[in-house]
């Protein structure tokens, strides 16, 4: 018998398989990605529609509504969005840049809000899609940010990756890259992940545990001639920084 974490694991992968190209997928389709019999596919396929993770149009499968409840739920519940919100905004009002929040969920670096600013910056990856795990600001400093046993993880897993390999071709250099950036405490990336787009990146760093998100400004190359870079790192860094401290705050008030 299939233990219930293994099997709720394998139904979320069949989550994982929907993107731009592939909306619908029959069960057929499920089985040979994934790698299991028909019958399971099906299985699987059938909870999932049952619990409104999928809808099934006639033996196709679509993603459901429930995820779009769940998405409002995050919006309005989870304290890093909701503690940062209100500082991004007025961080777009004090740069008027576009400022991003990512986060990190298993190797996918997402990003999961973004305030618009005056200018147009030209990022195309907006809520919910992951970024590059290796190119971008945002990517660059939360990987800086990881304890050395998970970066280790990640560059063995991605050794032969040719994005990884521009960084560094050897465990030493690449761990000493990314220790420049968190040394640094910003990055700032050009055209990295968005042709013609500029990003500037520092951690939400919450104290006794770490970094849980990161915020960027992006902002296009023909405005960066006209402004001081450095100067708007330190001013991202002291809006995440703020936000780290209310967090801080939060979680101390909760516990008491």
């Amino acid at each position: 018998m299939i233990p219930a974490m293994s099997k709720f694991s394998r139904m979320t992968d069949v989550l994982d398989l929907y993107s731009e190209a592939h909306t619908l997928l029959t069960a057929e389709d499920i089985a040979e990605r994934l790698n299991v019999s028909r019958p399971t596919a099906f299985r699987y396929a059938r909870e999932l529609s049952r619990t409104g993770f999928l809808a099934n149009y006639s033996g196709r499968y679509g993603l459901g509504a429930r995820i779009i409840t769940l998405d409002y739920r995050i919006r309005e519940s989870d304290p890093v969005l909701k503690t940062a919100r209100d500082i991004m905004k007025a961080l777009t009002a004090e740069t008027g840049c576009d400022a991003i929040l990512c986060r990190m969920y298993n190797e996918e670096i997402i990003n999961v809000h973004h305030e618009k600013g005056y200018h147009d910056s030209g990022v195309t990856f907006g809520r919910g899609r992951p970024l590059p795990l290796f190119h971008g600001s945002a990517s660059k400093v939360m990987l800086a940010c990881l304890p050395p046993a998970r970066l280790k993880k990640i560059f063995d897993k991605h050794r032969d990756d040719p994005e990884l390999r521009e960084l560094a071709t050897d465990w030493p250099s690449f761990k000493a890259y990314f220790a420049r950036i968190r040394q640094q405490g910003h990055y700032v990336s050009d055209q990295e992940v968005d042709k013609g787009t500029v990003g500037i990146a520092a951690p939400i760093a919450v104290p006794g545990i770490g970094a849980v998100a990161v915020i960027s400004l992006t902002l296009s190359v023909e405005r960066r001639a006209l402004i001081n870079t450095e100067g708007l790192a330190a001013i991202v860094a002291l809006r995440a920084n703020e936000v780290a401290q209310k967090l801080h705050h939060l979680a101390d008030d909760e516990a008491h």
